[in-house]
């Protein structure tokens, strides 16, 4: 039986997927990686040259359970199945999700126009994102059936909700090109439009449906299912039959450069503004994006809203230890009786991604000791012609990320500062679900034109690494000239 996928994916993959937040990297330093942030940011250099592939490394990864971690959910495993099982045992909520968040810049340079009011910038981002809530409903489904407190009798009614299985995983490439405009001295704007080419995709969002258990007068059970609207999306994964497609390296490069046919675009907007000669403010509006996906797309789709399971006249009691041998030979004797309404196509499908938000307001520091060549801070926005120069900035940035039934936020007070001339440093305090006590550090160094930048989230547990439920690290080099 080849649908079962479609059941397997909503119950597993959901719980291994992929978001962004890059509190420390916005508006830090006038690093040309900044304008991926917000494309309306200030740039006083006169072009720069991303050290290729090495411009800009991103990883982040987490979970809002704090019990997951790797510690508890990997260690001393030796299957996928223990992994989950592990996953299962932590007791995540409906309200949880995962993200792993993967960037890697391949070009990067950018420029002043004839009109240095005008900065062009340009590039290649290699990109996987994602992100997944926890479908507790269909977890608890899955390992204990329809007899939940392992009593040896079936609860009768009890709901299973389906709408709580959703997610989006990407892998793909973002093809940029931004210019921002210094419209006077107070007001920076910028747009970027993006070509987007995907690889692999997996999506399952706006599921709805509620399953629970019937008896009858006779003593046999029915399985009811009401309401289902339910659907899973790949493209280079799976094969018509069901089976695994993903190609090698060279399979999934072409799809990151227009050779598959999985093609998209996509807009940033962003701006800067002085509202005093100290008091600036900055805002972003990021992944106005779809893709169209029509690369060996298989799509599993329910075509009935209500249906009955009620041969085999039995109730869901997987056993300990052999769920997915149970689950499969299960499945596979209601889909050969012709009971799961579940059609399989091969027909394209889009997917938008997720609007992000950043907004940021911050006080500046001027030292007016300091002769404004000795600054790093290369868009210090001076008062007078000379010797005023920002060394300090001090502020509160907001990040609002519009996940499918899902909105993820935090919100970041920091402290931008001058060590000295070659040296800045950015410290973070970020409050979002992940954690209550995450301080982050970004260190930006300059000698000449060379630039090199490492960022890294959730200080305290960086030392116990293994036992931490979130972490992010950022690493880049540029050739930066005025």
């Amino acid at each position: 039986m080849i649908n079962k996928h479609c059941i397997y994916l909503f119950i597993f993959l959901v719980e291994l997927s992929f978001a962004q937040n890059n509190q420390i990297l916005y508006d830090f330093d006038q690093l040309p990686q900044t304008l991926l942030l917000n494309p309306g940011a200030e740039v006083d250099y006169d072009k720069h040259y991303g050290v290729p592939f090495l411009s800009n490394i991103f990883l982040q990864a987490g979970s809002t359970n704090d019990r997951i971690t790797y510690n508890n959910i990997a260690a001393d495993t030796d299957t996928n199945s223990e992994v989950l099982r592990n996953i299962y045992a932590q007791n995540s909520g409906s309200d949880d999700y995962f993200l792993i968040n993967q960037q890697l810049e391949l070009i990067s340079a950018g420029f002043q126009l004839k009109n240095p009011d005008y900065y062009l910038n340009f590039g290649i981002i290699q990109k996987v994102d994602g992100f997944s809530t926890y479908p507790k409903d269909l977890a608890n489904l899955y390992y204990n059936g329809n007899d939940q407190n392992n009593d040896g009798s079936p609860e009768i009614n009890d709901e299973f909700n389906f709408n709580q299985a959703n997610f989006v995983g990407e892998l793909f490439n973002v093809f940029h090109i931004g210019l921002s405009k210094k419209i006077n001295n107070n007001l920076t704007v910028g747009a970027r439009l993006k070509l987007l080419s995907g690889a692999l995709s997996l999506n399952s969002t706006s599921n709805t449906g509620v399953y629970h258990l019937d008896n009858t007068i006779l003593g046999t059970y029915k399985h009811n299912f009401n309401n289902m609207n339910t659907s899973l999306n790949t493209s280079g994964i799976l094969n018509y039959e069901g089976g695994n497609i993903l190609g090698g390296f060279s399979e999934q490069l072409k799809g990151m450069f227009f050779m598959n046919g999985n093609f998209g675009v996509g807009f940033d907007l962003g701006l800067t503004y002085h509202i005093t000669d100290q008091i600036v403010v900055t805002a972003s509006l990021l992944d106005l994006d779809y893709i169209n996906y029509n690369n060996e797309v298989i799509k599993y789709k329910n075509y009935k809203e209500d249906f009955i399971l009620d041969d085999p006249p039995d109730y869901f009691d997987p056993l300990e230890g052999n769920e997915s041998d149970y689950w499969s030979d299960t499945l596979d004797e209601y889909y050969d009786a012709g009971q799961i309404p579940i059609d399989t196509l091969q027909t394209g499908y889009f997917i938008t991604h997720s609007p992000k938000i950043n907004t940021s307001v911050k006080y500046q520091i001027i030292n007016k000791k300091q002769e404004k060549n000795n600054s790093v801070f290369r868009g210090a926005r001076y008062v007078t012609p000379i010797q005023k120069v920002l060394i300090t900035e001090v502020g509160l940035q907001t990040f609002v990320d519009f996940r499918p039934n899902k909105v993820i936020w935090a919100v970041t007070p920091f402290i931008s500062k001058e060590i000295n001339k070659y040296l800045t440093a950015k410290f973070t305090y970020t409050y979002n679900k992940f954690s209550a006590k995450n301080i982050g550090l970004g260190i930006s160094t300059h000698y000449k034109s060379f630039n090199l930048y490492v960022t890294a989230d959730n200080l305290l547990d960086l030392p116990k690494l293994k036992d931490s439920n979130y972490q992010s690290f950022q690493f880049g080099m540029n050739l930066m000239f005025n």
